[in-house]
């Protein structure tokens, strides 16, 4: 089983599945945004558009068994599926302050993930493929650090907050409240602006965010997990 960090990585089928179709659909939009670029080009600019996507998402996963040996709280494996890389701790009996240091190396990878990828987008020349596959891994970092502070159960902004709430002195059971009235609220906030964008007939926008409102709500209400 291969290790990053001395942490066993798991990697499902699905995973596979995963990166063919991001490659294909990476290069149509490569086709689409460049219609006469040749299939070659797309095909390897889709390539490598996905790789920096890939790792702006696996990478972010494996950012947090830095931060969990850092707690003095190691991870005991990372799990790469057809759904989003799942961190799997086996010993949850740590102490609050631990949660949160374990749960801080995501979001802080994909932080400086996204200024890099700005820095590179920023000094490329604005048709280069250099600036194409920078400007994708922008937009990946910079998806997945919002996502990440989101309050959900899922992600490690539920975990910074619970455990912060339990660090003040509220119980786990109504930290756990807390964060599910804050995951329903802001998948509410999510719908309603995807709504509001459906009206403007913005239907890239109105789709994500209508998608992004229900996984929230969902996650929140343990639907998804």
């Amino acid at each position: 089983m291969p290790k990053v960090l001395d942490t066993p990585l798991e990697i499902s089928p699905g995973f596979f599945a995963n990166l063919v179709a991001l490659w294909a659909g990476m290069s149509w939009l490569s086709g689409r945004q460049h219609p006469g670029r040749p299939w070659p080009t797309r095909l390897l600019v889709g390539a490598v558009a996905g790789i920096a996507l890939v790792l702006a998402d696996v990478g972010h996963a494996c950012a947090h068994s830095v931060s969990a040996r850092l707690a003095g709280a190691p991870m005991d494996r990372i799990k790469l599926s057809s759904g989003m890389p799942r961190t799997i701790y086996d010993d949850e009996d740590v102490p609050p302050r631990t949660h949160r240091m374990r749960a801080m190396g995501g979001p802080i990878f994909s932080a400086w993930g996204l200024v890099a990828s700005l820095l590179v987008r920023a000094i490329t020349p604005r048709k280069s493929i250099a600036h194409e596959v920078a400007n994708w891994s922008s937009i990946g970092h910079g998806l997945i650090f919002a996502g990440s502070l989101a309050p959900l159960p899922i992600v490690d902004g539920g975990s910074l907050l619970k455990w912060t709430l339990v660090d003040h002195g509220r119980t786990t059971d109504e930290a756990d409240r807390i964060v599910q009235q804050a995951g329903v609220a802001t998948g509410i906030a999510a719908t309603s602006a995807g709504v509001a964008f459906a009206t403007q007939r913005r239907w890239l926008p109105a789709l994500g965010l209508i998608a992004a409102g229900l996984v929230a709500i969902g996650s929140a209400l343990g639907k998804i997990r």
